[in-house]
């Protein structure tokens, strides 16, 4: 039909500037994070490209049904504000046909979101622990630059060096600092050198002339130790990059797990294309508005309760995880709440009506 072909045009065209202008956000955002490690030499400068790509196609899942969302509310708005919904209603072409509409455009975007949370998520995050374990089994003190500072992840550690002697390969005016178990150690040298035993062996500093301050976090055992030479081994990278996580296993693995982390991120594979349906179809009501009041006359509503939503999906997540909540109501409740909101929206101008 031809009406709703010009609906779904109507959103598809915000849709695709939506979803553009997310995604160069978020590439933006985690190129600016990458890019200072590689400026630092802890990541080589193509796993920073890697890893952007591969944060950016995961975070599709959630952009996706955003951008679903904002644009039905645009191009609806925009129908509102010209008074084209008006002649629409005009001519016996109901709220629901509307509906109708745009739920066949959320339903094919919905069939892409479970393609990308079911299949391509896993990937992706597997994918980025593998790069991540490959860039800090290959790091050396050697990539470090003068002025800067370097935290390892793995061990916790964060080292600073003040001047480079090229001369003799070490690095001066070294501060360390590490946080272990029960524990802080700070230690301040004035020269310190990596040495090399085994490529896959755990990182090992030699210091030399400094000193060294234990804090015993309970308060009990803090102790200042002068040494003229003091090694320190900083915790091994991870040796199995391919180790069972949850974001990076495959569905069926996680269908077949009794573990509270498994369930949360099955169901939350599992109900990201039902939150496309919901978010498409809640636009509609949401992009009520008198005529001539703009088409972005809704948009800071509808901002709100995506971000009411998506807080309590993610609080919904957690529960599950550390198992608060049971797989029933598990991630589902969030949905629910959404749904019993686009009843209300429809309803309540035939309930307003009927009570005057």
């Amino acid at each position: 039909m031809i009406i709703n072909r010009y609906l779904v045009r109507e959103i598809a065209l915000p849709l695709v500037t939506v979803l553009a202008i997310l995604v160069v956000i978020f590439i933006s955002f985690y190129a600016v994070r990458y890019t200072a490690d590689a400026a630092a030499g802890l990541l080589p400068t193509a796993t920073v490209l890697y890893l952007t790509l591969l944060k950016s196609l995961i975070a599709i899942e959630v952009l996706l049904p955003v951008a679903l969302y904002l644009a039905v509310v645009l191009g609806m708005g925009r129908l509102y504000s010209d008074n084209e919904m008006v002649a629409l209603y005009a001519t016996g072409f109901s709220e629901w046909r509307v509906m109708c509409s745009v739920l066949w455009l959320s339903l094919a975007i919905a069939v892409v979101v479970s393609s990308l949370s079911l299949a391509v998520r896993p990937w992706a995050y597997q994918k980025s622990y593998l790069l991540k374990a490959q860039a800090e089994a290959e790091f050396s003190l050697d990539k470090l630059e003068a002025g800067q500072f370097y935290s390892a992840e793995k061990s916790g550690a964060v080292v600073f060096v003040g001047r480079i002697n090229n001369r003799d390969n070490r690095f001066e005016q070294v501060y360390f600092f590490r946080t272990d178990d029960n524990k802080i150690d700070i230690i301040n040298a004035r020269q310190a050198w990596q040495r090399v035993t085994d490529p896959f062996a755990p990182l090992e500093i030699q210091f030399l002339d400094g000193t060294q301050y234990q804090i015993d976090l309970t308060g009990t055992h803090d102790r200042t130790l002068k040494f003229k030479q003091l090694s320190v081994l900083l915790k091994p990278y991870d040796q199995n990059p391919d180790r069972y996580r949850s974001k990076a296993a495959r569905t069926r693995q996680l269908a077949g797990s009794g573990k509270s982390d498994d369930l949360a991120e099955l169901q939350w594979r599992l109900a990201t294309p039902f939150t496309t349906l919901l978010l498409g179809i809640l636009g509609v009501p949401l992009s009520r508005s008198a005529p001539r009041r703009g088409r972005y006359a809704k948009m800071v509503v509808a901002a709100l309760v995506f971000a009411m939503f998506y807080g309590f999906s993610v609080l919904a997540k957690s529960w599950v995880e550390q198992g608060v909540v049971a797989a029933i109501p598990g991630v589902w409740w969030p949905q629910v709440l959404l749904g019993l909101l686009i009843l209300a929206l429809f309803f309540w101008p035939a309930l307003r009506a009927g009570n005057r």
